[in-house]
């Protein structure tokens, strides 16, 4: 024993490996105390900040353990045992918009005069209307999810909401995609495709454009709440519609037509409501004359009926007065418009008859001018 204390002191005289060893096992001893610290550090990461979950504005908080579904949360701050114990999936509560469109892929890149491509199904997208004709149509879809949790369990949707949806092989080999906007924009094309088979081409392009819109709007919102996915539908906008390009020529023709047809309807409304309007005031003018008539032939018979009641009165207090002088009356109208008068006695036969010359006969009087309109 002391031999090999010789020996360890021979081999360490200058004190260097005694030195080494104290300064490795204060190293060992600060590495210690810092992985302790770390450790201490993370436990209480752990045991607070970790399972602290604050909801942001426009959005809620979906809370899974171990996978399962906890609660959900639209505003306010909790905390949870941290993961892996729990998951939080936050879940966009504000109005989204998805972008639909039935357009060939090729659309716009043509040449201008240059002849348009032929449809090929498959790669380029259209739709079918009541009358087999073809139409392309791009949309703008307005939701907003409602209930977090059917939003997240029913859609497929990413263990993060926010990420685009996944891209996975299907069964022919080539890729698709899986989550809440597709699902969303699969419901879209069936409302579209449905309704736009039951709908006139020239209803969607022209007529009833509104009605077409409305009419897939009210499909998809169906879909939507058959599927019971936590999503209502705010707003569907048709923002682009158009027959294809080698029909368009065709088209054009059909507005030019339908624009001439409503001019020429527009002018014979105006020539309608013009007529109308003559007539109405020829209807008025013809009223006013007529009361105009009526009147002056009522005051006329009042007239005459004033007259006759007194000459029927003198009548009866002197017939012969009476006759006599309407017979005066009468036989100076009838003599009025001669220019020669004769009075020829009626005396006794055998008596001389005597001739009898008016030399200054009276002056024809003017007829009135009631009298003068009827001679003209």
């Amino acid at each position: 024993m002391a031999e090999n204390e010789n020996k360890v002191h021979e081999f360490d005289r200058s004190g260097q490996y005694e030195s080494g060893l104290q300064s490795l096992v204060r190293c060992l001893r600060v590495v210690f105390f810092t992985l302790l610290v770390i450790i201490i550090g993370m436990l209480i990461y752990f045991f607070t900040l970790g399972g602290y979950v604050e909801v942001r504005p426009q959005e809620a908080v979906v809370v899974l353990r171990f996978g399962k579904y906890l609660d959900t949360h639209n505003s306010g701050w909790y905390w949870y045992a941290p993961y892996p114990v729990t998951q939080f999936v936050r879940v966009r509560t504000n109005s989204q918009k998805l972008e639909i469109s039935f357009i060939p892929a090729n659309a716009g890149t043509e040449a201008e005069g240059a002849e348009a491509q032929p449809l090929e199904p498959g790669r380029d997208d259209y739709l079918i209307t009541g009358d087999a004709n073809i139409i392309h149509t791009a949309w703008v879809v307005t939701y907003q999810i409602t209930n977090p949790r059917k939003y997240y369990e029913n859609l497929l949707t990413p263990a993060d909401p926010s990420e685009p949806d996944e891209v996975e092989p299907d069964n022919g080999g080539y890729p698709g995609k899986r989550g809440p906007q597709t699902t969303l924009t699969n419901f879209f094309r069936q409302a579209a495709v449905e309704m736009t088979g039951n709908t006139l081409v020239d209803n969607i392009l022209y007529g009833k454009k509104n009605e077409y819109s409305m009419a897939v709007q009210r499909r998809f919102a169906k879909l939507v709440e058959a599927s019971d996915c936590g999503v209502d539908v705010i707003s569907v906008e048709l923002t682009t519609v158009a027959a294809p390009a080698k029909t368009k020529n065709a088209f054009a023709e059909v507005t030019a037509a339908q624009t001439t047809q409503g001019t020429l309807v527009s002018e014979a409304e105006q020539y309608r409501v013009k007529t109308a309007s003559e007539a109405e005031a020829q209807v008025v003018e013809l009223l006013a004359a007529a009361e105009t008539y009526r009147k002056q032939v009522v005051a006329e018979v009042k007239s005459q009926s004033i007259y006759f009641t007194s000459i029927h009165e003198a009548y009866k207090a002197s017939p012969d007065t009476v006759l006599m002088a309407l017979y005066n009356q009468t036989l100076a109208d009838v003599l009025e418009n001669q220019d020669g008068k004769y009075i020829l006695g009626t005396g006794d036969s055998n008596r001389a008859k005597q001739i009898r010359i008016k030399i200054n006969p009276e002056p024809r009087r003017a007829p009135a001018p009631d009298q003068q309109a009827e001679v003209k």
